[in-house]
């Protein structure tokens, strides 16, 4: 039975992670809700990093359920080019129902993936 967990080595785990994101960041993507940052890797899997501040969703229980979506979605998604990508949530993701914020992280990966394969044919 296939394990559906988000294991370790698919996360960010640790400040010099995120740093390298936010230094190095390539490939951008946003929408009122959301801003994704990435940065190509050589490692074997894409990574995630989530950042859901309180001062943006000021509830736990919100902030762990835009959590658990995020990591939903991107447990799904196969990415093209293998990178370390840190989510940050903006004001108001928290208001969104469960169907309308993995629709719109589901775009948000796919504009993701469009984006870094056409930064991949630019530096090769």
């Amino acid at each position: 039975m296939p394990s559906h967990k988000f294991q370790r080595f698919k996360r960010l785990l640790n400040a010099s992670d995120y740093k390298e994101v936010f230094d190095h960041n390539r490939v951008k993507v946003a929408n009122s809700y959301l801003l994704i940052l990435a940065k190509p890797t050589k490692g074997a899997q894409s990574r995630l990093g989530l950042i859901i501040a309180k001062k943006n969703i000021s509830t736990a229980v919100q902030r762990n359920r835009v959590k658990r979506v995020a990591r939903e979605t991107f447990r799904q998604k196969e990415f093209s080019v293998v990178m370390d990508i840190v989510l940050l949530a903006r004001t108001g993701a928290n208001r969104l129902s469960n169907e309308q914020l993995t629709q719109a992280l589901n775009t948000a990966w796919s504009h993701l993936d469009a984006r870094s394969q056409q930064q991949r044919v630019k530096h090769a």
